[in-house]
């Protein structure tokens, strides 16, 4: 982290002591909160790993990312299936927001969903931070069967433990297209932590034999999937990513040159969706999340702030 930067962090003493708003299940945020920071900050430029810090560090003044002494569980996109360009979430972001952790006090950061092997290759920082790197817990690989109350279509998932263990669960998707639900970012990157079979049913529950047989079903899966637990924070890789033949490419490659950083993950993946040229009103998992009360569906609503990197 850059000693600009890294400033940022510390001069914000709430973002050492309250931890009351963060890791919690599905709630709102606090209206003091909301009335004296924006809801989103985005950072434009070519480094994702320095957009990442800046947009860390402006959202975090005046708030508690999260709290000293925290487990951090890390749901970032990079199953090892998906290794083509703006396919994965980019290890710079995921590398700066690590830092962001240790610098708050975590006393551990363990992943969700480990990356594939080479992951760590695909940033030229990976060896200045290699000790940041190795302290990184892999995912434990303990799933249990989670009954999921606020179900419409979806009654209970196989997931991963750590979920619920950590302290603050950070969301690090990226921003792409998806062929069936239209874009991928928050609200989809949750299935991340879901067993492979639990994930068949959200596209195969309703009888659809293709994988994207039942859009609707599988959209209010993701949506109902979401009520198990808010994320503390997302951290949104929108830099170099697919605008076609997503999740998981070859596509066409977009450069957004963006790094999206809030809390509400319905209204990041809103605003996201017009960066890809899309009207969230079309995307069915905003809309059923918003209908379970996870956020705002109406990106018109947050205030956001843009700067340059």
């Amino acid at each position: 982290m850059t000693k600009s930067n890294r400033r940022e962090f510390l001069k914000s003493g709430a973002a050492l002591t309250a931890a009351a708003l963060v890791g919690t299940k599905v709630g709102g945020i606090g209206a003091a909160e909301k009335k004296n920071t924006p809801d989103v900050v985005v950072v434009k430029g070519t480094d994702r790993f320095r957009n990442t810090e800046r947009a860390l560090a402006v959202f975090g003044q005046g708030k508690p990312l999260i709290p000293p002494g925290a487990t951090v569980g890390l749901l970032a996109n990079s199953p090892p299936w998906w290794k083509n360009p703006g396919s994965y979430t980019h290890p710079d972001v995921v590398l700066a927001t690590v830092l962001m952790c240790r610098e708050l006090g975590a006393k551990k950061i363990r992943f969700l969903l480990d990356p594939p092997d080479g992951f760590w290759a695909k940033t030229t920082r990976s060896k200045k931070h290699k000790k940041a790197i190795a302290a990184i817990e892999k995912c434990t690989g303990n799933y249990v069967d989670k009954p999921v109350k606020q179900g419409k279509s979806l009654k209970t998932v196989k997931i991963i433990k750590d979920l619920f263990d950590c302290d603050a669960y950070i969301n690090l998707p990226i921003i792409k297209h998806h062929t069936g639900c239209l874009m991928s970012c928050n609200l989809k990157n949750l299935m991340g932590a879901n067993t492979h079979e639990a994930n068949q049913f959200f596209h195969h529950g309703s009888g659809a034999k293709e994988s994207y047989g039942d859009v609707a079903f599988l959209s209010q899966c993701i949506a109902d999937l979401n009520t198990l637990r808010k994320p503390a924070l997302c951290v949104v890789d929108a830099s170099e990513v697919l605008s076609t033949n997503g999740p998981g490419g070859p596509g066409k490659l977009a450069k957004l040159n963006r790094v999206v950083v809030g809390r509400d993950s319905v209204g990041i993946d809103a605003y996201c969706a017009k960066l890809l040229g899309l009207n969230p009103k079309a995307i069915g998992m905003i809309q059923q999340a918003a209908a379970h009360g996870l956020g705002t569906a109406d990106p018109g609503r947050l205030t956001i702030k843009e700067i340059a990197g």
